[in-house]
């Protein structure tokens, strides 16, 4: 597996975060990073996290380090690797790092993560690392369920 490092969203690599896109095929699967960044302004429970692989950026990740004011729970809200790094064990290497650090926090009892119904691939990923299904669909997306 690659090796990853997580590293707060700053005024200093804002721009380079915001630059990062999934493969045009993915666009209708994930939001802007530019978007993402909006939504943590206003999510007092998540922080906006760099991926990067040595000194450079390759995804972003926008998570819970409290629990989520409405369910209590911790969620991934956006992942993504930009598409110049795909396909070399990134994703599994953020995601395993993203799970690390959430773990940490003793709040955290169950981990929560959705996506469009299409992106089979992340699915996939997703269920490797124990996530599971829960039958919900929250805004048109599949929730998946971590127990922590």
């Amino acid at each position: 597996m690659s090796s990853v490092i997580l590293k707060p969203i700053t005024d200093e690599n804002r721009e380079e975060c915001i630059q990062l896109k999934p493969k045009v095929s993915q666009e209708k699967y994930v939001a802007s990073n530019a978007d993402s960044l909006k939504k943590a302004e206003k999510e007092p429970s998540s922080r906006p996290y760099g991926i990067y692989a040595e000194d450079v950026m390759v995804g972003f990740a926008l998570f819970d380090e409290e629990p989520y004011p409405d369910d209590g729970y911790f969620w991934i809200c956006r992942f993504m690797i930009d598409e110049r790094y795909q396909c070399r064990g990134y994703g599994s290497a953020a995601l395993d790092e993203i799970l690390q650090h959430m773990k940490n926090f003793t709040a955290c009892t169950k981990i929560r993560i959705s996506h469009v119904p299409e992106n089979t691939v992340v699915n996939q990923l997703y269920k490797r690392f124990g996530f599971v299904e829960t039958g919900e669909v929250i805004h048109g997306e599949i929730v998946l369920d971590l127990m922590v």
